[in-house]
C-alpha cells in the first residue's frame, strides 16, 4: 500500500488578492473602532454633585428626602406631582405596594434616612442626578434610587 503524501504550502497571492486582504483588515479596523466609539457614548458618565453646572447637591438630597416622605405617607399625589409625566402610571397605592413587596413583607415603622449619595449621571446624551437613599425601616434597611432630570422631576424610582 502506498501513501499519499499530502504537500501543503502556501501559494503566492495575486496583486488582487492582497488589495482585497487589505480592504477587509481596513473595514474590519473600521467597524471596531465604530463599535468602540458607540459602547464609549453608551456607557454612562458619573460626576460628583459638587462638580455639576446643572444640579445642586442640596436641592437634590432635598428632592430624595421629599420622595422618601412621599413614600411613607402613600402620599401618591404628591409622589405624581414631582414626577415626569410618563411616572403618574404607577404612582399609586397598588403598584408601590407591590413594589415594596418584592423588597420586603413588613418594612415595619420608618425610623431614619440614614445615608444619601448623589451624582450626576450622563449616559446616552441625558443627563440626570442620581440619588442612592438608604432609610431605615424598623423590619428592614430599604435602598431608594431616584433619577433627577434637569427640570428637577423625578423620572425613575427604583427600590430594593
Amino acid at each position: 500500500m502506498t501513501q499519499k503524501k499530502h504537500v501543503f504550502f502556501q501559494p503566492v497571492q495575486t496583486a488582487e488578492q492582497r488589495r482585497k486582504r487589505t480592504r477587509n483588515i481596513v473595514i474590519t479596523a473600521v467597524i471596531l473602532v465604530i463599535a468602540a466609539a458607540a459602547i464609549y457614548f453608551a456607557m454612562p458618565k458619573n460626576k460628583a454633585l459638587s462638580q455639576s453646572s446643572i444640579f445642586d447637591q442640596a436641592e437634590i438630597e432635598a428632592l430624595a428626602r421629599q420622595a422618601v416622605d412621599y413614600i411613607n405617607e402613600e402620599d401618591f399625589d404628591g409622589l405624581k406631582e414631582m414626577s415626569v409625566d410618563e411616572m403618574s402610571t404607577i404612582m399609586n397605592k397598588e403598584r408601590m405596594d407591590e413594589a415594596k413587596a418584592r423588597v420586603s413583607e413588613d418594612w415595619g415603622a420608618f425610623r431614619e434616612v440614614s445615608d444619601i449619595t448623589a451624582m450626576e449621571v450622563t449616559q446616552r446624551g441625558v443627563t440626570a442626578a442620581v440619588a442612592y437613599v438608604t432609610a431605615d425601616y424598623e423590619n428592614a434597611e430599604i435602598h431608594f434610587t431616584f433619577a433627577f432630570n434637569e427640570d428637577m422631576k423625578l423620572a425613575s424610582l427604583g427600590i430594593q
